[in-house]
């Protein structure tokens, strides 16, 4: 079962990444109805928030030295989700078709704060991994 697991996290998240996919087309494709979608990827998020913390917890049943990482990278996670749905406004919300409500807005501006403070993370990282392995 052990050597399952990745396997089974790799599918999961694969099902996830394409129910987004398919959801972003749908937006794109029929603004009108766009608020209902805006739901669903609530709820998509809500779901690969459980798989991730679901896969921390197996990776420690199978490892428990990691709690030290798995910690730090569940306070990261609290982080940017806090500091997102603090920073994120929400007021433009008059502008969208379809009736999106101002708490939807504000939901969509935290998730897409969130995605933009964990992509200069990954890219940071990235750039800081090359300049690390070029001194040494």
């Amino acid at each position: 079962m052990e050597s399952r697991v990745p396997l089974i996290a790799q599918i999961v998240g694969a099902v996830v990444g394409v129910i987004g996919v398919i959801l972003f087309l749908m937006v794109a494709m029929n603004e009108e109805r766009a608020a209902n979608f805006v739901s669903y990827g609530y709820y998509i998020a809500i779901l690969g928030a459980i798989v991730a913390v679901a896969s921390s917890a197996i990776g420690l049943a199978v490892n428990p030295k990691g709690v030290k990482n798995v910690a730090i990278g569940l306070g990261a996670v609290v982080v940017v989700a806090v500091l997102s749905y603090l920073m994120a406004d929400g007021s433009d919300f008059e502008s969208f078709k379809g009736g999106i409500t101002e708490v939807e807005s504000k939901r969509v501006s935290a998730m897409l704060t969130a995605f933009y403070i964990i992509f200069i993370g990954a890219v940071g990282s990235v750039v800081f991994s090359l300049v690390s392995r070029v001194v040494k």
